[in-house]
């Protein structure tokens, strides 16, 4: 939640641009970021000993982004989520022994704070998973608590009989010790925390002070954040959890205002808007469910209505989108090792609104379903032995597709997977609307074609996804909802770099165009007459229109010497001509040899300019 005196002075500031601009939203640094998520015991062994380490992060930092937005070798993003890192006896780390300290398997405290340092001088972010709902067993806390300490009794929670009730999916939740029992949602080895007790409360609120002081991280993901708090067998969102994370996000912006904080809610999206302006904002799982269903099926319905949702229901752009992550079957193997689809996919996530998330391995395809260490495999760098991930013997088998699917064999391949993401990625974070730009959905007579527009002050960018295995050759879009205007505009394609016009009719409506099977278009579309001011245009008369063998232009105007210039719809030149005039003269072109189409005409003085639409015909 923003509420910092820093915050409400800039809040102040967007009240007064508001003023003149009725669609100003606030934004964070965060919604300028593309996130990676980052298991670090998987990512890269730097001492050849079989798992991955902080250094190792490190050293391929360069692969995520070199800090340079001019190079095409790194992936480009600017922020990493890193799986837990604290002290725990667990390969998935996720059941916590000390949160003050680093997992010794993974480096020092040294070893964590340089890998933060390199990563900012790349402007990388660093958020780390903060696992506070519970701890692991052998948590000095849980161990005194079990010896009924009186100092730590209450840090859990006790029962001297088992309660008859189970947990949200069917599971034993009260795990019994020293002939009483325990209450832990998840396993009997993640004893749950009693937020009930204070001392818990400031431990914890301790503990994330040190993260973001003395190791300088700059945010936390916060897991399993729905079930902090228990009634009875109500054991899920209850008010005093939605309460607690905005105690905590207002004390961690106290203390260090640019702090982010994302929670894991697992849950439809209808509940986690209880969770608004408490977090920063929280994962968005019904998006990420119905994207991969769009990309799968080329069945539109139920990602238009969750993408829809999330963003008239959540603050502005304050959700994360995401297609799989640590806890969910890798995405090539939900799209039935489909590359295509896979593409599909990572262009509906990182262009629509949202904060996206990259789970590692995700752009070179890497497989995996559960159990979990199917899916937390090392990394995929190479085709040599243990795929490069180790100089040693690998922590866990190695994916049996490395030796294709890896960042070497992909990155020599232009039509890849990972650069397909590579484009994606970099196209984000050079296109502003993009990343903080307005949605608006459209219509196309094309049922698996996903379309809507982003707009960002001037920058328009239509997004149309071909969600099917046919080929478009004709589609009509309907463009009403967006802010545009009737006329022709250049169309540039930022995935393929082609360029086009398109004209948009006084009834709002786009025709004619076509896409190939999964294919992906961004049109950045700008008003074809250039960047000359209306006041500057030429006025001039073209006659027949349509029109068969030729037709006249005549200038209402002054001018000395004009460029004409005849394109077509796909932006080719097919006709340049240079011609003298004086005031009323009237010049005839002939377009006889043209075939039946559309055609713009471009007039260009040293001082003015005009664009005029015609129609060839043969009858």
């Amino acid at each position: 939640m923003r509420i910092t005196l820093q915050k409400l002075l800039f809040s102040f500031i967007c009240l007064i641009s508001w003023v003149s601009n009725s669609n100003a939203q606030s934004t964070y640094w965060w919604n300028e970021k593309v996130f990676y998520e980052i298991y670090v015991r998987s990512f890269y062994d730097s001492n050849g000993n079989g798992t991955g380490d902080f250094n190792g992060v490190t050293a391929k930092l360069d692969y995520l982004n070199d800090g340079n937005p001019n190079t095409k070798t790194d992936l480009g993003v600017e922020a990493i989520w890193l799986m837990p890192i604290n002290a725990s006896p667990s390969v998935h780390g996720y059941d916590v022994t000390n949160y003050k300290t680093v997992n010794p398997v993974y480096g020092t405290a040294t070893d964590f704070k340089n890998m933060v340092n390199e990563a900012h001088k790349r402007g990388i972010k660093i958020v780390m998973d903060f696992v506070i709902n519970h701890s692991s067993e052998q948590h000095p806390w849980f161990v005194k608590s079990a010896a009924k300490d009186p100092a730590y009794r209450d840090y859990y929670r006790w029962s001297p009989t088992k309660p008859t009730y189970v947990g949200p999916w069917g599971q034993n939740v009260w795990h019994q010790k020293n002939n009483e029992y325990y209450y832990g949602i998840f396993w009997s080895g993640m004893p749950d925390l009693n937020y009930e007790n204070k001392a818990v409360k400031d431990s914890i609120f301790d503990a994330a002070h040190f993260w973001l002081d003395s190791m300088n991280v700059d945010g936390f993901r916060l897991d399993a954040a729905m079930y902090l708090y228990e009634n009875g067998s109500n054991l899920m969102n209850l008010p005093q959890t939605i309460e607690f994370w905005k105690n905590f996000d207002d004390t961690l912006e106290n203390f260090k205002p640019e702090v982010m904080t994302v929670g894991e809610v697992w849950t439809s999206s209808s509940t986690v808007v209880n969770y608004n302006n408490k977090l920063d904002y929280c994962f968005d799982f019904d998006i990420a469910q119905t994207a991969l269903e769009a990309a799968n099926t080329g069945a539109l319905t139920n990602l238009k209505k969750s993408v829809k949702f999330a963003y008239d229901n959540y603050p502005f752009l304050q959700f994360g989108t995401f297609l799989s992550n640590h806890d969910q079957n890798r995405v090539i193997d939900v799209l039935g090792n489909d590359i295509r689809k896979n593409k599909v996919a990572a262009s509906i996530y990182l262009t629509i609104p949202g904060i996206p998330y990259l789970y590692y391995g995700e752009e070179v395809a890497m497989k995996g379903s559960k159990p979990d260490e199917y899916i937390r495999r090392p990394m995929q760098w190479t085709s040599g032995p243990f795929s490069g991930f180790t100089s040693g013997t690998a922590w866990f088998p190695l994916n049996s597709n490395y030796a294709s699917f890896n960042v070497a064999t992909l990155k020599n391949d232009s039509n890849s997977i990972w650069h397909h993401y590579r484009k994606l990625i970099q196209l984000r974070n050079s296109e502003k609307a993009l990343r903080t730009g307005t949605y608006k959905s459209i219509f196309s007579d094309n049922a698996k074609t996903f379309g809507f527009m982003r707009q960002k002050d001037e920058d328009q960018i239509l997004s149309l996804i071909n969600c099917g295995a046919d080929t478009i050759s004709r589609m009509s879009l309907s463009v009403s909802n967006a802010n545009l205007s009737s006329g022709v505009y250049l169309a540039t394609d930022l995935l393929s770099g082609k360029s086009s016009y398109v004209e948009i009719t006084t009834g709002l409506a786009i025709t004619g165009l076509s896409m190939l099977p999964y294919e992906t278009k961004l049109l950045k579309l700008s008003i074809a007459s250039g960047l000359m001011d209306a006041r500057n245009e030429m006025i001039i008369q073209l006659y027949p229109n349509p029109a068969e063998e030729y037709f006249d232009l005549t200038l209402i105007d002054k001018a000395d010497i004009i460029d004409i210039k005849i394109f077509d719809l796909a932006g080719t030149l097919v006709e340049n001509q240079t011609w003298e005039i004086l005031e009323g003269t009237t010049k005839r072109i002939q377009i006889a040899n043209l075939k039946d189409g559309i055609y713009l005409v471009q007039l260009k003085d040293k001082n003015k300019q005009k664009t005029i639409r015609f129609v060839k015909t043969s009858h």
